[in-house]
């Protein structure tokens, strides 16, 4: 008989074995760099919604003469009980195509109403007010997408993108409690048109290309504790922070989650201009923690550091239109000292690029 009949013509079960592990191994070789390549998308379109936002900043200048207030109705001051609160992104709606859903804010009335019990228009726009159209409308180009879904505060729209309010840890809205102009130092301030609180380009006198307008912020998440995610509150009185920086990074553990209460409502209203919701500073650097008023109110002043799902650092948008992945390695100086009123920051590089007009030498970044 022919020795040729007689051969296999299957594998053996150790055979498929050893073919099934290889394939697997394959698999997970392949996974991470697949994940890698989704990330690197993602980032890069939060990178373009920045510029986007970069180019509505510029357009808002060139009509207004001014840079959106951070917090104030932006053609009249913070007149009515809405008007202070409204934030830099409701002016800024015509030039990132949101124009009716603008002429909707400041004409009101049943067109704007979800079961017609409000009537909040214009000035008065209160952006708290569920019973808004615009308070549950969300813009997709305020959105990171390498940043999920949160289930908090619906049906309140959100924000990733957040208003530089600069190196300092209070005064953030001068105009409501007049602590000594602290807050002045960022690219965006509250304020209102009746007594001058509004920000020119001209006034950015330590240059756009070395000033930090925005950045990015994670979503706060249900019942997460983690410092990327909520501001801490009830642990250290604002008072304390406001004079030592450092009092902030003393309020996290070491697995990177808060030690006491944690406040979990950054970025939940895009149309808010309280510092929770909308603004950032630049004082312990990217993906650091965040404190609050130990009073836990959502208007009050604090540190709110910009942080990101992309790994070592987070991206910001500066006053000239750039868009730069800042390290959270960072230099933040000497984080010890107290918010600074004027003169160079104290905070190293970070802190001299939330500067506008410090006198700063900004290094490299």
């Amino acid at each position: 008989m022919d020795d040729r009949r007689l051969r296999r013509t299957a594998f053996t079960l150790i055979e498929l074995l050893v073919v099934i592990a290889i394939i697997a191994i394959l698999i997970a070789l392949l996974l991470p760099a697949v994940q890698q390549a989704r990330e690197a998308a993602r980032r890069t379109e939060c990178k373009n919604k920045l510029k986007q936002l970069g180019l509505a900043i510029h357009n808002y200048h060139d009509t207004f003469k001014c840079i959106p207030m951070a917090s104030g109705a932006h053609n009249a001051g913070w007149n009515g009980s809405g008007g202070r609160r409204q934030s830099g992104f409701v002016g800024m709606l015509p030039y990132i195509d949101q124009g009716p859903l603008y002429n909707m804010i400041q004409t009101g009335g049943t067109n704007a109403a979800v079961n017609g019990s409000t009537n909040y228009q214009g000035n008065a726009f209160v952006p708290w007010d569920n019973n808004h159209k615009a308070v549950r409308q969300q813009i997709p180009l305020l959105l990171c997408p390498s940043d999920g879904d949160t289930t908090d505060e619906n049906p309140r729209a959100k924000t990733n993108y957040r208003l530089s309010r600069g190196d300092t840890a209070w005064d953030h809205n001068p105009n409501w409690n007049g602590n000594g102009g602290r807050g002045l130092r960022g690219f965006f301030v509250g304020g209102n048109t009746n007594t001058g609180g509004v920000r020119r380009f001209r006034d950015v006198t330590d240059g756009l290309s070395n000033s930090v307008a925005m950045g990015e912020r994670i979503k706060a998440k249900a019942g997460s504790n983690s410092i990327r995610t909520g501001a801490i509150t009830k642990a250290v009185p604002q008072s304390q922070y406001r004079g030592n920086a450092s009092l902030c990074l003393a309020t996290v553990d070491g697995d990177g989650v808060y030690n006491s209460a944690v406040y979990r409502r950054n970025g939940n209203r895009w149309m808010d201009g309280a510092p929770i919701f909308t603004g950032m500073t630049t004082i312990l650097g990217p993906n650091a923690p965040s404190c609050m008023d130990s009073r836990g109110s959502d208007w009050y002043d604090g540190i709110f550091e910009p942080t990101s799902h992309h790994t070592g650092g987070a991206q910001v948008l500066l006053g000239d239109g750039a868009v730069r992945f800042i390290s959270e390695n960072i230099d933040t100086g000497n984080t010890t000292q107290g918010s600074p009123t004027n003169g160079p920051s104290p905070y190293g590089v970070w802190g001299s690029l939330g500067s506008i007009a410090g006198g700063d030498t900004v290094g490299d970044f």
